[in-house]
């Protein structure tokens, strides 16, 4: 059966080659990411393009003849029917590159393209924060500004794919350019163009006698960006979040636009919108109702984008999905009660959202793992160890419930059975001293961890990595231990990702800029995954 795709996220500044199983939902297994490096030339990009697959396909075990297809994700324009990428200003050079045919010709299985913007506009529809609507509009808002268009069940491409290219909209007559048009929707709303309005603003104030806060600390123009802008408006800066409330209201202009053209049930942003939403969206609702007509702006919801870091990712697997003809859907969902948990989550710590659906990715394998017979090995250093010994101890025994044992368990173990609590198997690495020590000291202290994945771990079994920096070499070797071996793997890290991120199917990355901030997250979120599990397998106390 052909059950895998492969995915291609070709970007300006990185690439990744994705692999996916589709043969029940989609399910992400692996990654493989490097730079561009587009001033070497399109066929550089492409040889390492071409070079990721065959070496995704080794290291799986797989033949063409496992493969359903290929789909590239790439900035346009391009033509997505003759297969062709048409010199997009982020890949110079690429000037009319047959891409899928060079795919197919190489490869000898059906191949795909779409726009980044179309590609991620059908992974949130099907995977993401549009699921369950037939109209929809995803907005990129990252460095630039499009759209992908869903409209009644169906993506909108234009005759020369150039549907959806609303950065092109002119706002105002004139200001900040953006997609070559001075006063455009990109110019506003981009975070290149939000950069380059606070860096006007801010030469305005000091020639007026006003310093900002940022210059104050240091901050050189060139330095200014939306992520340094959002820091500001964290700590409550007036002139950070007077920005903010500006680009909000050119927003709410822009979706006002397309709520009125299109009429949406759900408008999805994603990048800046997920991590600054909450400073833009009190200026946005204002202008949306000052603009839209009213029976078009009530039944549109506007909401941040759900697949965080792994869009891209998606976005590459969904493009050959649509192209196939491949029912588009992701693992099944948690249920109520885990659910219960995850939105807790998030409530509690607004910072997490970006990570919901790697979250539960990581709960529908970890499930997956023991409802299947299989157990949880988990490592880390130091306070991740210390994690591992924690999440041991709130799988092998009752969590926020009692777990008390039933039917043949309870009848085998008599009495005794009151005494018990139902668990899920999970053994820390951490904690054989003996082991460890003696390894450590005869063979190699770096492959203790890996050591006891080998000498534990069986297909089907699930690794836990556990590092902030994620490249802590002796959680590393484990990883790659265990992906060799046919185990599942789960990473924990903060966000750079590191060494992990290229040997675990999902990496969970939590927001902090030191290790102590990194781990006061891995807290919450694996409190919220074990808690999720308890649900899942042990539904009621009775």
């Amino acid at each position: 059966m052909r059950r895998h795709i492969i995915g291609l996220d070709i970007g300006g500044t990185k690439c990744a080659v994705v692999l996916a199983d589709v043969s029940n939902g989609i399910r992400l297994l692996d990654r493989i990411s490097f730079p561009t490096g587009s001033e070497q030339g399109y066929r550089h990009t492409l040889e390492r393009l071409f070079a990721g697959i065959r070496d995704m396909m080794d290291r799986h075990g797989l033949t063409t003849t496992d493969l359903a297809g290929l789909g590239a994700s790439c900035g346009g324009p391009l033509d997505s029917r003759r297969g062709l990428v048409l010199s997009p200003p982020n890949l110079p050079g690429w000037d009319e590159v047959p891409l899928v045919r060079l795919l197919e010709d190489a490869f000898h299985v059906p191949a795909f393209i779409q726009n980044d913007a179309n590609a991620c506009a059908l992974a949130e529809w099907k995977l993401g924060a549009g699921r369950g609507v037939e109209d929809m509009i995803f907005l990129t808002m990252g460095t630039g500004f499009g759209a992908g268009i869903i409209a009644e069940g169906r993506l909108i491409r234009g005759q020369s794919d150039m549907g959806g290219e609303i950065g092109h909209v002119r706002l105002e007559p004139d200001g900040p350019i953006g997609f070559g048009k001075a006063g455009s929707m990109e110019g506003f709303c981009s975070g290149a163009g939000i950069a380059k309005q606070a860096r006007t603003m801010t030469e305005e104030w000091i020639q007026s006698g006003r310093v900002p806060l940022w210059v104050s600390d240091g901050v050189g123009l060139e330095e200014l960006n939306v992520k340094v802008l959002a820091e500001y408006a964290e700590r409550g800066d007036a002139d950070a979040l007077a920005l903010f409330a500006r680009v909000g209201g050119k927003l709410g202009a822009a979706l006002s636009v397309l709520i009125d053209v299109l009429n949406p049930a759900r408008i999805v942003i994603g990048s800046i919108f997920v991590r600054c939403g909450h400073f833009l969206r009190e200026e946005m609702d204002i202008a949306i109702g000052r603009e839209a007509l009213i029976h078009s702006r009530t039944v549109c919801e506007v909401v941040p984008a759900e697949l965080g870091e792994q869009l891209g990712d998606y976005a590459a697997i969904l493009t050959a999905c649509h192209g196939l003809g491949i029912r588009m859907e992701r693992r099944p969902e948690p249920q109520v009660g885990s659910r219960f948990h995850l939105d807790r989550l998030m409530e509690r710590y607004p910072d997490l959202q970006p990570l919901r659906v790697g979250i539960e990715t990581a709960f529908l394998l970890l499930a997956d793992t023991f409802r299947e017979g299989g157990k949880l090995l988990l490592c880390g250093n130091g306070g991740s160890a210390a994690d591992s010994e924690h999440i041991v101890g709130e799988l092998m025994k009752g969590f926020f419930k009692k777990r008390p044992l039933t039917g043949e368990d309870a009848a085998r173990f008599g009495g005794k059975a009151m005494h018990l609590q139902g668990a899920l198997p999970a053994i820390a690495l951490t904690g054989h001293n003996a082991l460890s020590s003696a390894f450590g000291n005869d063979v190699d202290p770096a492959m203790v961890f890996a050591q006891q994945v080998y000498g534990y771990g069986k297909p089907g079994d699930c690794f836990l990595g556990i590092s902030t920096s994620g490249s802590s070499r002796n959680v590393v070797n484990a990883a790659e231990t265990a992906k060799a071996m046919g185990l599942r793997t789960i990473a924990l890290t903060g966000p750079a990702g590191g060494l992990l991120e290229s040997c675990c199917e999902v990496v969970l990355k939590a927001p902090g800029t030191c290790t102590a901030d990194i781990q006061e997250r891995h807290l919450p979120l694996y409190h919220a995954l074990c808690a999720m599990l308890e649900e899942e397998f042990f539904p009621s106390d009775a």
